[in-house]
């Protein structure tokens, strides 16, 4: 939700809603955090829920009753501080697409499209108490005809008949312009030991039109004598960055793991990296991560090899590698 979002607001349409303690604090949380300066992070944020300071010191929030709660994105930034789900939020399309099945209800609520990745909100609900933590969806993704994998899943237990949470889904390794169509049809929804929470039969469908991104092709080697590798390609968009890469590992027993850091002092934590092999010891991969600041100009990458028994996986030795600088334009 943008700032246009609230002029828009109908001041005879506004009803109170009643916030629990937690909530309450969550959302002063929420408030404090996007006004703190931070020393060594440049996040630079302004969350819409801070336009409502009011109930800080208040038992009630003021919200339309037409929307009758906050953004799904947003509800998911009290849970998680996180300034990439900011940018989601931001750049996110209305979806409000909603289906039911076997007494409960999922609302698609929100979508994003950077040209290269997407990822999607939405809010479930039961007619009945769900016990149990959620933690992942057994479901069918397709982007424009072609079976995709979620890249993550964000599920939290609002209270014990709803749920809100978010998945996202690389589309593409190069950037496209053009509009996507989408359909994504879960199935089973898994929790801890496996367990299976809630079954049933939803399916949506929806367009998406990507914000503008940029991909281009690179040629920077990294490694040793034993170990050369080379990023190849950066793709850069307002909700990710992706850097690929590939060179001579062991994909059974060698692991690229990476620590990042930035000119401006950012450390950028929860990175991901994933390889297939592409022939014997030889990998392609990617490393994906959130670029906070259009202020950062140079990305600062650690790299260690993992080396892992091949029958257990039991970690046997950790290989540390030259660190590189990467300008960013």
């Amino acid at each position: 939700m943008n700032e246009k979002d609230f002029i828009k607001i109908d001041i005879e349409k506004i009803e109170p809603v009643e916030l629990s303690d937690w909530e309450k604090k969550n959302i002063e949380k929420s408030i404090l955090c996007s006004s703190k300066k931070h020393s060594n992070k440049k996040f630079k944020w302004i969350s819409a829920i801070a336009m409502t300071t009011l109930i800080v010191t208040s038992s009630t929030i003021w919200l339309p009753a037409v929307a009758d709660r906050l953004p799904i994105v947003q509800q998911l930034i009290q849970v998680k501080d996180n300034p990439q789900l900011q940018v989601f939020s931001d750049y996110a399309t209305i979806i409000n697409q909603m289906d039911e099945s076997n007494g409960s209800t999922i609302e698609l609520a929100e979508a994003f499209f950077d040209g290269s990745i997407i990822s999607v909100s939405y809010e479930m609900k039961h007619d009945k108490p769900i016990n149990g933590d959620p933690l992942f969806w057994i479901d069918h993704l397709e982007v424009n005809g072609n079976t995709l994998s979620t890249l993550s899943q964000q599920i939290n237990k609002k209270d014990e008949y709803t749920w809100i949470g978010m998945f996202t889904a690389r589309v593409s390794d190069e950037v496209i312009d053009e509009t996507i169509n989408v359909q994504w049809s879960p199935k089973e929804l898994k929790g801890i030991e496996y367990t299976t929470l809630v079954e049933g039969d939803w399916n949506y469908q929806l367009e998406l039109t990507p914000t503008q991104a940029n991909s281009k092709k690179i040629n920077i080697p990294f490694g040793d004598e034993q170990y050369q590798l080379v990023f190849n390609q950066i793709t850069s968009g307002k909700f990710a960055t992706t850097l690929y890469f590939e060179g001579n590992l062991d994909w059974n027993t060698e692991f690229l793991m990476i620590e990042i850091k930035d000119n401006l002092g950012n450390v950028y934590e929860n990175v991901g990296t994933s390889s297939i092999k592409s022939e014997p010891e030889r990998v392609n991969g990617y490393i994906d991560f959130f670029v906070p600041d259009t202020g950062i100009q140079t990305l600062i990458f650690t790299p260690t090899i993992r080396v892992v028994d091949e029958k257990t996986l039991a970690p046997k030795e950790l290989i540390q590698l030259p660190i590189i600088q990467l300008p960013l334009e």
